[in-house]
């Protein structure tokens, strides 16, 4: 009996496994080796860099911030999110910090987009950047020359804010990259 149980949950395991149903997905609040979230009016030089995703213009570079649980960017000290069609802007926000370098911008998938694909796949080590009662992860992409960051939501896209307003980078235009977590040990 003993035996068969052990098998049964052996099976369990790798089909979970294979599935892709337990998917590693990097979460920054749960990181123990790197900084992670911490609020920017805290950070010091030793928690690591921020998370640079681009430029907002020549003189402004963008990085990953957090406010209200959902990524977004920060421009000149202010951090912009997006929610429920409108983009908020506030100074007290947590911005994402990392000491090793393993962070860097990829494709949404590992390939280009294809039509007819699930619009819901994303790479398995994606960071999420929080929550809306469901996992969101970073995202960014372009809006005029101005790089932007936001927040992926399955079979949607990247939600983003920008002079006010919120604005979506499709699936299906596959022209935005998420953050993944390249670290090979648990963070």
């Amino acid at each position: 009996m003993k035996k068969n149980t052990l098998s049964s949950l052996c099976f369990l395991a790798a089909s979970l496994v294979i599935s892709g149903s337990a998917l590693a997905y990097s979460d920054p609040s749960t990181w123990r080796y790197d900084t992670g979230w911490k609020l920017k009016s805290q950070a010091t030089a030793n928690d690591g860099s921020g998370v640079y995703a681009g430029q907002h213009d020549p003189s402004s570079p963008v990085y990953v911030c957090r406010h209200s649980n959902l990524p977004g960017k920060a421009v000149n000290g202010k951090c912009y999110i997006s929610y429920r069609g409108r983009e908020y802007g506030t100074h007290n926000y947590k911005s994402l910090l990392t000491k090793f370098g393993n962070l860097v911008w990829d494709r949404r998938l590992h390939g280009p987009y294809v039509p007819g694909a699930l619009p819901n796949n994303i790479r398995s080590n994606a960071v999420v950047g929080g929550n809306e009662g469901f996992d969101v992860f970073i995202c960014k992409g372009k809006h005029g020359q101005h790089t932007v960051v936001g927040k992926f939501v399955r079979g949607h896209g990247c939600y983003y804010g920008q002079g006010g307003r919120e604005f979506l980078l499709k699936v299906s235009d596959d022209n935005f990259s998420v953050l993944t977590d390249r670290a090979s040990w648990s963070r």
